[in-house]
């Protein structure tokens, strides 16, 4: 079975969170900073629940039974196409899809902007039996530990965490190839996790392990 590693990047819903906390007259930046504001006042931080993200970007790697590679980025479209772009790539591939934390952020905020924009979401995305949750099957506490760390312990080339806020703010200022590259960052390193851990588990001998590692180089 092939195996597709994504990763998303997301901005807060302005127009939904305007609507939610009466915040109409303000621009996009101005309700992004009453958006996080009246966040961190409720819960103490500044992540938006999953029903106020939107998606700008998602990150691909798609690895056939051979390792041979297929890397994309879908973005600069309607996020309701970059959601038909990535369902049509699973329903043609029926991979293994591999997250990390995608059991709760990644479903929630797909699952709730698929119903948003009334798209039918692949059946085989919404086969949980498809999907393999990396901090999920790494932790069993329920603390989660932040992606680049993990990368950072095992020496992969990893991008400093970046909150949402930060991530809004490039968006807003337009540095969108920037995070473009971050999101693409993120991604190889959740392959590269999923493969050492694949490797410590046995699932894979330390020859293709170190093929398929190969195979990230550009």
């Amino acid at each position: 079975m092939s195996i597709l590693t994504y990763s998303l990047i997301t901005i807060p819903d302005f127009a939904t969170g305007s609507k939610l906390h009466n915040l109409h007259g303000l621009d996009n930046n101005g309700a992004a900073k009453a958006l996080f504001h009246l966040q961190t006042q409720k819960t103490g931080s500044e992540c938006l629940p999953s029903y106020l993200q939107q998606i700008i970007a998602i990150s691909i790697i798609l690895t056939d039974n051979e390792g041979e590679q297929q890397r994309t980025t879908l973005k600069g479209d309607p996020e309701i196409k970059l959601l038909n772009t990535f369902f049509d790539i699973i329903e043609s591939y029926q991979p293994t899809i591999i997250t990390w934390d995608g059991e709760f952020f990644n479903s929630e905020v797909i699952s709730y902007r698929s119903i948003k924009h009334s798209l039918q979401m692949s059946p085989h995305y919404e086969n949980k039996e498809n999907h393999f949750d990396l901090n999920n099957a790494m932790v069993s506490s329920s603390e989660k530990t932040p992606l680049e760390d993990v990368a950072t312990l095992l020496g992969l080339e990893a991008e400093e965490n970046r909150e949402s806020r930060a991530i809004c703010e490039s968006y807003l200022a337009g540095e969108l190839d920037d995070l473009y590259a971050y999101s693409e960052t993120n991604v190889l390193n959740t392959y590269q996790i999923y493969l050492r851990y694949q490797l410590s588990h046995g699932k894979i001998d330390e020859e293709n392990y170190t093929i398929l590692m190969g195979s990230n180089k550009e």
